[in-house]
């Protein structure tokens, strides 16, 4: 499978990202409950940052599987889980998000992920065709959107400056209940648990947060649009909506994520 943005990028999304996001990586998976013996796949897994959590609700009986299309990634995770002390086998494959390998699953679980598939109602009928009797997709995405939060800020700077690539922040609005409700219905499936849920992320200076946002595929893409220029400009437009206004303000929020758990329509 050939390099994919992911594989450019790992490096600074793990230095920057990874320590800060495993707490919502946990709140999914206490929220998808996977209990020992079923077959769990985990899709878009990156570097694994839920398998270790997962293997200790298994008891170490079970399935579980983890895929990525970015072979870096899955590179990182089978470093990750080497030492980890993980009393089970766990299976690691380079892979579409929307490939099930041909199997069966109790649990199909996404993080972060949903809002960058293209085709997100296919993926979610290939899941949703998966599904073991009683079998449940897990999600957890970004949002609802905090209109003062550092992530809209930057949306809304984007917005105010790129017209046509500000459009890609609001995604967040997606996650709200009826909002989740209906995009899976739309795949046969029915949201049986929506909760929204938060930690705190702390970054000493704004100009840190801006670099941080630059180590994901969605903002590395808009620089290659954008290019130097307009992307200083966009830092300077961020920093003014802050309090005080200024590169060096620090930053301490906790940026809401939604976890939608659904089953097999009827």
């Amino acid at each position: 499978m050939p390099s994919n943005c992911w594989d450019k990028v790992v490096p600074h999304y793990l230095d920057f990202w990874v320590p800060r996001l495993i707490p919502y990586h946990e709140d999914l998976v206490r929220k998808s409950v996977p209990r020992p013996g079923e077959r769990v796949l985990v899709t878009a897994a990156g570097p694994g940052a839920e398998l270790l959590p997962i293997s200790r609700a298994m008891e170490g009986r079970g399935e579980l599987v983890a895929t990525d299309t970015s072979e870096a990634m899955i590179e990182h995770a089978k470093q990750l889980i080497g030492p980890a002390e993980i009393k089970m086998p766990i299976e690691l494959r380079v892979a579409d998000a929307s490939d099930t390998l041909g199997r069966r699953w109790d649990l199909i679980m996404n993080a972060f992920g949903m809002w960058q598939l293209e085709d997100r109602i296919g993926t979610l009928s290939a899941w949703r065709d998966a599904l073991a009797d009683g079998g449940r997709v897990a999600l957890l995405v970004w949002g609802p959107p905090d209109p003062d939060g550092p992530f809209e800020l930057v949306g809304s700077s984007l917005q105010d400056l790129e017209p046509a690539l500000g459009e890609h922040t609001r995604r967040r609005e997606l996650a709200a209940r009826e909002s989740m409700a209906t995009m899976l219905e739309q795949a046969g499936l029915q949201l049986v648990r929506h909760a929204v849920v938060r930690n705190v992320m702390e970054f000493g200076a704004a100009e840190g947060f801006f670099k941080a946002l630059f180590s994901g595929c969605s903002y590395v893409q808009f620089a290659e649009t954008l290019g130097r220029e307009r992307i200083e400009a966009l830092a300077q437009a961020f920093y003014a909506r802050l309090s005080p206004p200024s590169p060096r303000t620090p930053l301490s929020f906790a940026p809401a994520a939604a976890i939608a758990i659904a089953e097999r329509a009827g």
